[in-house]
């Protein structure tokens, strides 16, 4: 049996918005960039000769995609990009977070099962702590204490991690898998260029994989890498301290060739492969003029060599490897026994490259036990927010107690359609309108647990939705009363026995309010300061969180009108409405995970208030 590195899993994810050849052109034509000759493209053989096969081609579209080899790709910013766009925008972290999501989906390992997170980019979200460290907080529980390392990189930054994670594993038998990704936000350099080909070449993107230990009967998976500099390189490629690109083609062309050829021609020589048996070259996707060159040099066949991300993704700089074996996989292109060979080059003189073959396998088997022996209590189940948590929290292996009004029908249809009915989910009845209801309620929780690890608040009920003026004092007691009033009251009495997490669920009503919502607006908002101070009460033995949905495709919304639905989004900048499945695993996550994906979080002292949805506020 061997001991082999695997890719078991692959992630990759791009800029939101395509910017096209045709984009470009068009800012050359309205003087937003410069350095196309179109005169002497023009006169040029090859031009003329394509010309006439396609009447229509433009000196442009030759130069960029029949000469550079770039079609497409894609930024997190509108096209031409400003600065004030990214404050709003996608960034590295986000990228990279999405991309490792796919990764573990691909690969089946679970987060807890990482044992070291290696990231690299030269584009980093922040300055401190490195993105590693904070990608991690998005898929791990505050007590995983695995190490994490951020390497600040740009072409070779994967190629580098590549061989730190086959060496952790060596000297780490205790664990059998490592994260290893790459991010970048490529545009953000180029805020101040004005010459075409940056703008031509670079793409958005970030790319993860998971390298897995596992043994085979044969010889595959990573089987040597090799990582250098040149540092005749060092001046002529990188970024300055104000992030603005400083890159020279010509000379960047001159040592990238040779770099390229240097490692993938070690590479074979230590396989002992030749051109012919090796499958497929993937050369850092840089542009035409560097890679058509190596890949000559070294004498590969043209089908061999592959450029497909390079063309319609961009140069994704460290990126650009794994994101072409991730689309590979995807297309169903990578076949058992494949011989590859890879190489790269970039910023400061980095180059490197790895040999692999494509093992057989397939995936590993999921779990998806994170709450397995927690309880939550979650009011209001029979609401479709309620419902769809408490059916989040069993999935996990999360005991749940449904706490539901007057429907018991629809109490009941909820815990049947729970997992695993060995966990004795249970529903119990409480008008949060009546006092007494409360107090009963408490003490069925407390007879029944003698700990709750998550109470998840989602119990609330609108009021009339007239005028303020038209609301009865009564209607605005009943709406506090269950909004407001013994939701808090409960949550007190159960304090004690509460040793994890408690969830409020707030409104978007409280930022964003419409004609006919003061009882509801004014219920919320007694809520949140509610939690603030429950919070500094609790704090740090229980994590309080105060989690504000966007606007849900289903639940409360259904009692809102198109105007009232359209005005609040656009109070806070929400974009579309947000399937109530994906509000339920955000808010699930926020249970236990320091860090939710696509929600905006901040601190009220140590309430954890999440806004889901919002690009304002």
């Amino acid at each position: 049996m061997y001991q082999n590195y695997i890719f078991s899993g692959f992630g990759f994810v791009t800029g939101t918005y395509p910017v096209t050849n045709a984009d470009i052109e068009k800012a050359i034509k309205d003087g937003f960039f410069e350095g196309l000759d179109e005169e002497r493209i023009r006169h040029s053989e090859k031009f003329q000769s394509l010309h006439q096969e396609n009447p229509n081609l433009t000196p442009f579209e030759y130069m960029a995609e029949h000469m550079m080899g770039f079609r497409r790709r894609f930024h997190v910013v509108p096209f031409p990009p400003r600065e004030e766009s990214y404050k709003v925008a996608q960034n590295t972290l986000d990228l990279l977070v999405d991309a490792i999501h796919q990764a573990f989906d691909d690969s089946g390992v679970h987060p807890d099962d990482i044992g070291a997170w290696m990231v690299s980019s030269a584009t980093p979200h922040e300055m401190a702590p490195g993105t590693a460290e904070t990608a991690k907080c998005f898929f791990t529980r505050l007590d995983n204490h695995t190490e994490t390392m951020t390497t600040t990189s740009a072409c070779v930054g994967f190629n580098i991690n590549v061989e730190r994670a086959i060496n952790f594993l060596k000297n780490h038998p205790e664990f059998d898998h490592v994260l290893v990704a790459h991010t970048e936000v490529m545009s953000a350099l180029l805020l101040e260029e004005r010459d075409f080909v940056p703008f031509t070449t670079f793409g958005d993107g970030a790319a993860a994989t998971i390298i897995s230990r596992h043994q085979s009967e044969q010889k595959e998976g990573i089987l040597n890498v090799v990582n250098y500099e040149d540092l005749a390189m060092i001046d002529f490629l990188g970024a300055d301290r104000d992030g603005n690109l400083i890159m020279e083609p010509r000379r960047v062309k001159n040592r990238a060739v040779p770099n390229i050829v240097k490692a993938a021609s070690e590479l074979m020589e230590k396989e002992g492969w030749t051109v012919e048996t090796t499958d497929l070259f993937i050369p850092h996707q840089t542009g035409n003029a560097i890679v058509h060159e190596a890949g000559g040099l070294l004498k590969f066949d043209k089908k061999k060599v592959f450029q497909e991300i390079q063309l319609d993704y961009g140069n994704l700089s460290g990126g650009s490897v794994p994101a072409s074996l991730a689309y590979l996989k995807q297309k169903h292109r990578l076949n058992p026994g494949d011989k590859i060979i890879t190489s790269v080059t970039g910023l400061g003189g980095e180059l490197g490259g790895f040999s692999y073959i494509v093992p057989c396998f397939n995936r590993f088997t999921p779990k998806n036990d994170d709450l397995k022996g927690k309880t939550a209590l979650v009011t209001g189940c029979t609401g479709g927010l309620g419902g769809e948590i408490a059916r989040q929290l069993a999935q996990k292996g999360c005991r749940v107690l449904l706490h539901y009004n007057s429907n018991q029908e629809k109490a009941e249809w909820v815990k049947q359609s729970l997992e695993n009915p060995l966990l004795y989910h249970q529903i119990i009845q409480a008008d949060f309108a009546n006092n007494d209801a409360i107090d009963n309620l408490v003490k069925t929780v407390k007879d029944l647990v003698p700990e709750l690890n998550y109470l998840v608040h989602t119990v609330a009920i609108t009021g009339s939705l007239s005028k303020g003026s038209e609301v009865s004092g009564e209607e605005i007691q009943r709406v506090d009363k269950v909004n407001f009033t013994h939701t808090a009251k409960l949550t007190e009495e159960l304090a004690p026995i509460i040793s994890e997490t408690v969830l409020f669920t707030g409104s978007i009503a409280q930022d964003a309010q419409f004609s006919g919502s003061s009882s509801y607006v004014s219920s919320k908002r007694g809520l949140y300061g509610f939690a603030a101070a429950f919070a500094r009460l609790q704090h740090p033995r229980i994590k309080t969180v105060f989690y504000i949905p966007g606007t849900i495709d289903g639940g409360m919304t259904e009692v809102l009108n198109q105007s009232q639905i359209d005005a609040s989004m656009f109070a806070v900048g929400q974009k579309k409405l947000i399937p109530l499945k994906h509000i339920a695993q955000r808010m699930v996550k926020s249970l236990y995970i320091p860090k939710v994906a696509n929600v905006r979080s901040e601190y009220d002292g140590v309430l954890m208030v999440r806004k889901d949805g919002y690009t304002n506020y």
